[in-house]
């Protein structure tokens, strides 16, 4: 299973993927893409989406945010997030922008919102073991259930994709920890949008999310201009080479049988460092500490955009074994 930009590692023994009915995994591939495809528009107007959201904390705390998005297009795009103390508005107009933010790094729960808004695309790859297709209902409606096994090392997971009946959108996404849920859709530029998004991990908060997309028949003249005291910035690089790791050392190993991640976010900059790093989920929440102080320990030869030195931004998976 991967996203259409992001990838979900996986491996499943071949007798895993002989197992499959080929017929059973031809329709769950049509169904995929049937719901990927009515779900993602034809072309995009000039618009403005507005996204509510509520995160509950394991603690029961619940803390509100809102994401705005302009798009003018051919043009540029203005976006502003808010949640708690974090606060950002990015402008970007051809290969340039400005930005004004209260800290460098976004929360994970930001992070999560940008990720499965507007929809979460996700593809089958070859090593995705297709197991059934039910019938089932969600939200009193007929939908169509494709049940699948996901393999990684040596942890399994039951995964399972949903997509309406009628329309063919996708309504549930069961993948690894996380299970999102989208409902109360509208059409917007040829396509299906989901007005609602419940999302729930094991390794993360939880949070609903209300989401809106009109066109935009009349932007103010300075929606695209600099806010102030903006930090400018160059968009892009002509000639591009990431970061690459010199010293990433994992932690020490116990006894025990289990393994758990943790998954850190951070930026890695022109030393070599990283810095600004946040937990982004984790499976046992009792090692983010020890994982955050593995972290800054790691070492990378910078990034360099068009032969300079240069931040980039990245995600880092730490594994606990026996612990």
């Amino acid at each position: 299973m991967k996203r259409l930009l992001a990838v979900f590692a996986l491996a499943v023994a071949p007798v895993l993927c002989l197992s499959q009915d080929i017929r059973v995994r031809v329709e769950a591939v049509h169904l995929l893409e049937r719901g990927n495809a009515v779900t993602t528009p034809l072309k995009l107007p000039d618009l403005e989406r507005v996204d509510s959201f509520r995160v509950y904390g394991p603690d029961q705390a619940v803390k509100e945010g809102t994401f705005s998005r302009v798009v003018i297009q051919k043009t540029g795009r203005r976006d502003e997030t808010t949640f708690g103390d974090y606060h950002v508005v990015d402008v970007s107009v051809d290969r340039g922008g400005a930005r004004v933010q209260t800290q460098v790094q976004a929360p994970a729960e930001v992070m999560t919102l940008l990720r499965v808004t507007p929809i979460y695309h996700v593809s089958f790859n070859d090593e995705d073991v297709i197991r059934a297709i039910t019938n089932r209902e969600l939200n009193g409606q007929p939908a169509r259930c494709i049940e699948f096994d996901t393999v990684a090392g040596q942890k399994s997971h039951d995964n399972e994709i949903c997509v309406d009946a009628a329309t063919g959108a996708i309504v549930l996404e069961k993948l690894n920890e996380e299970r999102i849920e989208y409902r109360d859709f509208f059409p917007f530029a040829g396509a299906l949008v989901p007005g609602r998004i419940d999302y729930s991990s094991s390794a993360a908060s939880s949070m609903e999310i209300q989401q809106s997309m009109t066109v935009l028949t009349d932007p103010t003249p300075n929606v695209l201009a600099a806010p102030p005291n903006a930090r400018t910035y160059s968009r892009g690089c002509k000639v591009f080479r990431r970061a690459f790791g010199q010293s990433m050392p994992q932690p020490k190993p116990g006894n025990g049988g289990n393994e758990s991640d943790v998954v850190v976010r951070g930026m890695i900059y022109p030393d070599g460092r990283i810095h600004d790093a946040v937990v982004q989920s984790s499976e046992r929440p009792e090692l983010n500490a020890e994982a955050l102080d593995i972290i800054h320990q790691w070492m990378f030869t910078p990034a360099m955009c068009d032969a300079q030195p240069a931040i980039s931004e990245a995600s880092f998976t730490l594994r606990f074994q026996g612990r």
